[in-house]
Order: C-alpha cells, then sequence, then structure tokens
C-alpha cells in the first residue's frame, strides 16, 4: 500500500510515503552511529538528502546524512517511494536504525536495480557493513 498524502507548509511542500511522520527533532547519521554504539538499534527519524532510489521499484534508497550514506529500505515493503527524480531532495524518515552486512548476491541485486554497468556488477566480491534504516514513514521535499 502507498500513501501519498500532500502537505505544504511555509517552506516547501512535501509528500509522505508510508506513515505520515513529524519531521521535527530529525538526527544526521553521526548522532545514529552515537545512538547504535550505545543500543546497537535505535528508533530514530533521520533527516538528510536523497543520493539514489531503487530504479526498478522504489523499494529503497541511498540518504546522505552528514558524512553517511544510509540504506534505506521499507518496513515490510508496503510502500515505496519514486524511482526518479528525487535525488538531491530532502527527505526525513522514520523508523529503525541498525548496522547490516550486505552480502555479495544482495549488493549485486542493488546494483541491478539502480541500474549500474555489467562490468560494476560483476566486480561486487566483498560484503559490505553499512548504516541502515528500515523505515515506516518517509517525507520527501518537493
Amino acid at each position: 500500500m502507498v500513501c501519498l498524502c500532500l502537505a505544504s507548509c511555509a517552506d516547501s511542500p512535501k509528500t509522505y510515503y508510508g506513515a505520515v511522520i513529524d519531521t521535527d527533532g530529525a538526527l544526521d547519521g553521526q548522532a545514529i552511529r552515537m545512538a547504535l554504539h550505545e543500543q546497537g538499534r535505535a528508533q530514530v527519524r533521520m533527516e538528510g538528502e536523497i543520493a539514489a532510489t531503487c530504479a526498478k521499484k522504489g523499494c529503497w534508497m541511498d540518504v546522505v546524512s552528514g558524512e553517511d550514506t544510509v540504506f534505506v529500505r521499507f518496513q515490510d515493503y508496503g510502500f515505496f517511494v519514486p524511482t526518479e527524480g528525487v535525488e538531491g531532495k530532502r527527505t526525513v524518515v522514520e523508523g529503525e536504525a541498525f548496522y547490516d552486512t550486505l552480502t555479495v548476491p544482495m549488493l549485486k541485486h542493488y546494483a541491478e536495480d539502480a541500474g549500474e554497468p555489467q562490468a560494476f556488477i560483476d566486480a561486487i566480491d566483498t560484503p559490505e557493513l553499512r548504516l541502515a534504516f528500515t523505515a515506516t514513514g518517509v517525507m520527501i521535499e518537493d
């Protein structure tokens, strides 16, 4: 199920996917890393800039937040974000942050989703430990 709710504010219009979330008090990647150092997993709200989304279905996105690029997936694949046109836009996501090891097959799958060249995909040979996020709601500024 996709929930697309358009809300206007004084600064700019916002589109919500999944749950409509409060966008105040969002953390950056560094603050999330500190919370994870203490707890391992944390329910948080994160702010950043969209670097990429899944070009096939919109089932994931990379969000640059401070010095970190966070891999964001959506809870139970219950909603998706646009497959193009949102790169560089501000986003706030709410849900669970954690560290995740992406296996070589997973990395190749995500590279295929992103439309990477076959040579790039074939060169993937090492798993990655990444800062990850399972979002229950996403706001993207229009």
